[in-house]
């Protein structure tokens, strides 16, 4: 039986979860709901967080944080669901030492930032949809890293992009990040939310420029180049739209 779709899935303690389906891709097919999720950190997720993902179907975690980052709040998934290490950048984070200065610099840097991250690690965005492909054909997937907007939001819009979704729907998708996080970044950084609020802002410049940069490259050549070949782009997109 099919679940009633959910855009947000309210979870105790886990930030900014939510599902990617509902948007129109190509030839006017939907992305499915209940297949496929984003989300921040899950390294404070107890028994009943992760008794609503598995009910959410959720069979894969992918956790696209750095090594640092995986160290710094690790966590482990219960029986029954997967874990999958795909780092989407090579750069380490390390919240403890990052100042208010670097992080109002991190925020002004967005913009560029993300063409830049897709620039010098395609091959780990390529990677991540790889993967990804792969685990959707065994069921649900929840992807996530750490606010769940920077390397999770290049992460949906390529596999929005991919599926024919408009730029408006990518923008808006990853807009609400900042909504969902304001609340929910205590969950990740405790004291130290003041700091770092201008990190978890996700204006919606930042993904237009991104998703002009997917056209200046031509996305799905790029990608084939750097390890996700047009076979495995369509199977993804098989197993997302209907």
């Amino acid at each position: 039986m099919s679940k009633q779709p959910v855009r947000r899935l309210r979870t105790p303690h886990i930030h900014n979860l939510r599902d990617l389906g509902g948007y129109i891709g190509d030839n006017n097919r939907i992305v499915k709901w209940n297949c496929l999720y984003r989300g921040g950190s899950l390294h404070n997720a107890e028994r009943e967080d992760w008794s609503m993902l598995k009910e959410a179907g959720v069979m894969t975690v992918m956790d696209l944080r750095s090594e640092a980052e995986t160290r710094q709040f690790s966590y482990r998934v219960p029986e029954g669901i997967a874990y999958v290490h795909s780092p989407m950048q090579r750069a380490q984070i390390d919240f403890n030492r990052i100042e208010e200065s670097a992080a109002e610099a991190f925020a002004k840097s967005l913009k560029d930032g993300y063409c830049a991250m897709v620039r010098e690690d395609g091959d780990l965005l390529a990677n991540a949809l790889h993967q990804l492909t792969e685990r959707l054909n065994r069921g649900a997937v929840l992807f996530h890293c750490s606010a769940g907007k920077d390397r999770t939001g290049i992460l949906a819009a390529a596999v929005l992009w991919l599926c024919g979704v408009e730029d408006e729907d990518i923008a808006a998708d990853y807009q609400v990040s900042y909504t969902y996080n304001k609340k929910g970044i205590n969950l990740l950084v405790g004291g130290q939310y003041e700091k770092l609020m201008p990190m978890i802002r996700s204006d919606a410049e930042n993904m237009e420029n991104l998703l002009e940069y997917f056209r200046e490259i031509n996305l799905s050549e790029y990608l084939e180049e750097r390890g996700f070949p047009e076979d495995e782009q369509k199977e993804l997109v098989r197993l997302l739209l209907r």
